[in-house]
């Protein structure tokens, strides 16, 4: 057999082919295919830094809004489904609307009697966030992160995603639950409660001058998001049920501990809301939840766990972008609010889902950096 020469130009010639290759198979990955196309690339000059234009103008954020009203759509009690779709118009919330701005105090000193409160974590100051109008959101639901800026989607309208997200696997967990056992939940209770169990987060995060969000404090063992959400949807009149669905969002009621836990929760949002819980119907005399305990709120807790993943995704992203904005931009440690900028625009257009799964797609960041080429340039 005749040997061939591998000459530095025939060399040369058959290592462009194999980049061009590999680069062919790159664009096929699905990081780059068009369906998840972002924005058309700007330069870094061009990045809008108001929150609410980021959101309004992502791909990615208006195709879930879009998804998110399909599910409240499939809400066969009319009367529910209006309900809902008026939260997420309007996500204000209107429990504000009983208090002066001397009344904090009152409802910070009834929950702390009630140990529903840690003055260690909170205080009656900063029980409540700053609203103007308590009939009007301070922010959209589409604007919203998805959590605090150091956990999960924390970019404008990642509560969309997040929401879009934990909708979507209720879906299939109560799909799941009829084709496989029979059994069949109630559909519209565990969607409603799905749907509504962040509906407080436009509020408790605020965007700030800096680019990041508002600092959450703690009620009853849990962030203070979930309490309000719960607070608001009993002082809308949203149906007991779903309420209590809602509530389990952050625990099960699987045993005596954790259906104290949200017992507890429920509580505390009636004193927010200026309700009783055993009048209202939502507890026991004793305070404890209402027997039967029905199946809807282990469907909306088990379908709020996007965060497992996607909290360690946001987390490995925003260091990952610090890097690349550092030795691309040159933007230094100390400049947080231009940074913030750029993470947030970066996690609205394509979410930190998909740059992360571009991390993991390349070991050395290759297909990370192409893909944020692919959105910002200098």
């Amino acid at each position: 057999m005749k040997q061939v020469e591998l000459s530095r130009r025939n060399f040369l010639k058959w290592s462009a082919g194999a980049v061009a290759g590999i680069a062919l198979l790159e664009l096929d990955h699905p990081v780059y295919r068009a369906e998840a196309a972002p924005a058309n690339c700007i330069s870094f000059a061009q990045m809008p830094t108001d929150c609410e234009q980021m959101a309004s103008e992502s791909k990615l954020i208006q195709q879930n809004w879009e998804k998110l009203q399909g599910y409240v759509g499939s809400i066969h009690n009319q009367s529910l489904q209006q309900q809902v779709r008026a939260v997420l118009s309007n996500p204000a919330p209107t429990f504000m609307e009983q208090y002066g701005s001397g009344d904090a105090a009152g409802v910070y000193d009834e929950l702390e009697s009630c140990n529903l409160v840690d003055p260690q974590k909170v205080t009656a100051g900063q029980l409540f966030p700053p609203i103007a109008d308590a009939r009007k959101t301070p922010q959209p639901f589409l604007t919203a992160p998805g959590s605090g800026y150091g956990s999960h989607h924390p970019y404008p309208g990642g509560l969309v995603t997040h929401t879009a997200a934990n909708v979507s696997i209720a879906v299939k967990l109560y799909e799941t639950y009829q084709d496989v056992f029979f059994y069949a939940c109630d559909y519209d209770m565990a969607i409603a409660g799905e749907i509504l169990h962040d509906l407080a987060k436009p509020y408790v995060f605020q965007w700030q001058p800096d680019g990041s969000s508002l600092k959450e404090y703690t009620i009853a063992g849990t962030g203070s998001h979930h309490i309000f959400s719960i607070a608001e949807s009993i002082y809308r009149g949203i149906p007991n049920d779903v309420v209590v669905a809602q509530a389990c969002a952050h625990n099960h009621p699987g045993s005596e501990k954790d259906a104290e836990q949200v017992a507890a929760w429920l509580q505390a949002a009636c004193v927010i809301a200026g309700k009783d819980p055993v009048r209202q119907g939502l507890l026991s005399s004793d305070l404890h939840m209402r027997f039967p305990i029905r199946p809807e709120g282990f469907i909306v807790h088990l379908a709020d766990h996007d965060w497992v993943l996607s909290g360690f995704a946001a987390t490995q992203c925003v260091k990952y972008l610090k890097d690349y904005s550092a030795r691309v931009f040159g933007i230094n440690s100390a400049d947080t609010a231009k940074f913030n900028v750029f993470r947030n625009y970066v996690g609205c257009q394509l979410s930190f889902m998909r740059l992360y799964q571009a991390m993991v797609a390349g070991a050395d960041n290759r297909m990370a950096d192409k893909l944020i080429e692919k959105l910002v340039t200098k």
